[in-house]
């Protein structure tokens, strides 16, 4: 008996130090744009516009993502050899199958790469996005992965709570720099884009921040300043993001809150998050209102996307300056895609035509699910899109008994997902989504449910 003790006493402390492991090395991507803000405070650009984006920031991101994948292949290694002990006693392990896709479509980019060779953007990226081959792999089974596994509540929601603090930080220094006073860490940027390269980018970064916030506020309990932090970053960001004028962002974040609104109302029919859930809905109300009485509102942008509408249908000239120009970059990409079907173009490699057919505005389709057919063919975005499915729909049935954290990655995830239609990966944006999604699904973990002791 003693015996049994000991052991059970070392198998929690083995997983502790697993779990603090892994939220090491999620919570320094989490951190990332803030740790990159503190660096161009202390090292400024030192004149070169583009010095600390694509020199400094890639770096530190670069770096990160081999802390991750050190991280991952242990834990796979772990796996590996946990699967082939059970598969010894005859106790073979359910099939984690969005991991398994993920699996196969890692593969499938590399052969899909092979066929188009390997060129300098699938090696390294090229000096603006830094997205190479291993990119998207460190995506799929790094911090998906990783994800999936952190199993401790604590590190789980203070991996959110730290995402809200950073995100916080740089939203109030966001609106110091738009109201008071100019900072020199955000006078490189193009628009309201914060640390990042382009206002839009900052825009998907701003509605990661609501949808945690919201979420939050409404299904986690304990200490009420939790929550006041919570309206706070909620409040702060939508404010920002409406200065911002990412319209496509806008758009996801209303479209999240709908369905937020929904899962709460339908779904898990409590009445105390029914009511903050409504609390949220009336202060995005309040806050729109509040910015368009002052001048800055999004209505502009709803008449644009109405004419905008209307050319297409019309199929005037003046359609393919739709969307500031993605409907011609979804045209453009979606023939390219016809021509290679099988294996794509390669990482970036429809990038000349989308440059061409922009007049040198755009070289990526400003769509995630085009963006993966393009670049590795349609086999890669079924397999993209059947592991979404299977871990959002997933969700649906268990919606009740999800806890706070797995609900508000779940509702995070589908508003990125909504705002992906109108973006593409970016390497400090895209890990946040994948990190999101695979706490979604920490409870469908792929080993045994005895496991989660």
């Amino acid at each position: 008996m003693k015996d049994i003790n000991i052991r059970k006493k070392i198998t929690i402390r083995e997983g502790a130090v697993a779990d603090f492991l892994v939220f090491v090395a999620l919570c320094l991507f989490v951190l990332s744009p803030l740790i990159q803000t503190v660096r161009e405070m202390i090292w400024p650009n030192r004149g070169s516009k583009y010095f600390g984006r694509v020199s400094l920031y890639p770096n530190l991101v670069g770096n990160i993502n081999y802390i991750v994948a050190i991280v991952a292949i242990l834990f796979w290694l772990l796996l590996v050899r946990k699967v082939i002990r059970r598969g010894q006693q005859g106790e073979w392990p359910k099939l984690f199958l969005p991991l398994l896709f993920f699996g196969i479509l890692a593969v499938w980019m590399y052969v899909s790469q092979a066929v188009n060779g390997f060129t300098e953007e699938a090696l390294v990226g090229d000096t603006y996005r830094s997205e190479s081959l291993f990119t998207f792999v460190v995506y799929l089974l790094g911090y998906f992965f990783l994800a999936t596994i952190l199993r401790s509540d604590k590190l789980r929601q203070a991996l959110c709570y730290i995402f809200l603090g950073s995100n916080g930080i740089i939203g109030i220094m966001v609106l110091v720099d738009y109201f008071w006073v100019k900072l020199e860490v955000f006078s490189h940027s193009e628009g309201m884009a914060a640390i990042f390269h382009q206002f839009n980018h900052y825009g998907y970064y701003l509605v990661l921040g609501i949808l945690v916030s919201a979420v939050l506020f409404i299904v986690s309990g304990g200490r009420l300043w939790l929550r006041a932090v919570c309206v706070a970053v909620f409040v702060l960001d939508n404010i920002v993001l409406i200065l911002n004028n990412t319209f496509g962002c806008y758009l996801a974040v209303i479209a999240a809150l709908l369905f937020c609104a929904g899962v709460f109302g339908i779904a898990r029919r409590d009445k105390g998050e029914c009511l903050r859930a409504g609390i949220i809905l009336g202060a995005f109300i309040v806050i729109t209102v509040a910015m368009h009485l002052t001048g800055h509102s999004a209505a502009g942008d709803v008449a644009k996307l109405a004419n905008d509408i209307e050319n297409i249908s019309a199929e005037n000239e003046n359609a393919k300056y739709a969307g500031t120009g993605r409907w011609t970059l979804w045209k453009t990409s979606v023939e390219s895609i016809k021509e290679r079907p099988i294996f794509g173009w390669g990482v970036d490699g429809i990038a000349d035509r989308l440059d061409a057919a922009t007049e040198g505005l755009n070289n990526r389709p400003h769509n995630e699910f085009l963006q993966w057919a393009a670049f590795f063919g349609v086999p890669a975005f079924l397999l993209y899109f059947a592991a979404l499915c299977l871990v959002m729909f997933g969700m649906f049935p268990r919606l009740k008994k999800l806890d706070a954290v797995s609900l508000t990655c779940f509702i995070t995830s589908a508003g990125y997902i909504a705002s992906s239609m109108f973006g593409n990966t970016t390497y400090y944006t895209a890990p946040f989504f994948f990190i999101f999604l695979g706490m979604t699904c920490r409870d469908r973990y792929y080993i045994n449910e005895a496991d989660k002791s």
